[in-house]
């Protein structure tokens, strides 16, 4: 079976998955998001280990997975059976959450007698900070209202997406036929300068047009702003782990998604753009 062919059979089944996960929410989107963002941490710590920097997977990944664990908990109080488990228990929670995972990452680099400690520790925080956090804040968005506004949550998860999506096929069909001035070939021999500016373009004008097909009340400089940071952080996410691969001297953060390579190949832009997303709505809520 071709590259071409694995990467239309995974659209073809992913996308329509994809879209009824952002639909339904709730303890849905949790669970799918906290399978994605552990075999992202895994990825990570992968990488990590490729370049001799031994990590502690199985204690990230666990402590990765508790922060969707209380949301799940909140909603399962909030909508299902009431044991009194609120929203304020759960953000109360993250900050032992935060800091039992320092803690025990700092005492399990003491235990271990392998080299490149303070490499490893950098490693661990890294993932904790760059990738889980960045997920429990899809999680957050995917929960949010603004000024009443009906299923504010999976409209902005399908804008981010799509704009992301829209972005990296502008910048590669245009860098291809156009591409005349790299633009950072250190890292990526191939993106141009040209594919740059037309991802940036594509994202700033489809995130504010079709929020107002589709939320004409959510005001128009909002939706422009937050089409120009994804246009701008999507492209820098993309940047930040190819220089990741290029350090680890691998072309895919693993082989999970048929023709696609790995979750962070396909989520570096999510990952990097979600949380800087989330701070802009709070701020203009």
């Amino acid at each position: 079976m071709s590259e071409l062919t694995k990467r239309i059979l995974v659209a073809v089944i992913g996308i329509p998955l994809a879209i009824a996960i952002f639909y339904i929410g709730g303890i849905c989107f949790d669970i799918a998001f906290a399978v994605v963002s552990s075999i992202a941490l895994w990825e990570f710590y992968n990488m990590a280990e490729k370049k001799g920097y031994p990590t502690f997977k199985l204690f990230g990944i666990v402590m990765g997975i508790l922060p969707f664990v209380l949301h799940i908990l909140y909603t399962i109080s909030d909508s299902y059976i009431d044991f009194n488990f609120t929203i304020f228990d759960a953000v109360a929670i993250i900050p032992i959450l935060l800091f039992v995972f320092i803690t025990g990452t700092l005492v399990l680099a003491l235990l271990s007698n392998r080299p490149n400690a303070m490499a490893s520790i950098g490693a661990m925080f890294t993932a904790y900070f760059e990738i889980t956090i960045s997920f429990v804040a899809l999680v957050i968005l995917r929960d949010m209202n603004f000024d009443g506004i009906s299923d504010f949550g999976f409209y902005i998860v399908i804008l981010l997406f799509t704009s992301i999506w829209l972005c990296d096929s502008a910048a590669y069909f245009i860098g291809r036929k156009f591409g005349k001035h790299k633009l950072y070939p250190s890292v990526s021999p191939k993106k141009s300068v040209e594919g740059a500016i037309a991802g940036f373009i594509a994202s700033a004008v489809w995130f504010p047009v079709i929020s107002h097909l589709i939320m004409p009340s959510f005001n128009i400089i909002y939706a422009v702003i937050l089409g120009i940071a994804i246009g701008i952080f999507g492209q820098i996410g993309d940047l930040v782990e190819s220089k990741l691969k290029r350090d680890a001297d691998i072309k895919d953060s693993s082989n999970i998604i048929p023709g696609h390579g790995g979750i962070l190949d396909r989520f570096d832009s999510i990952i990097f753009t979600t949380p800087i997303i989330l701070i802009i709505l709070i701020i203009i809520y």
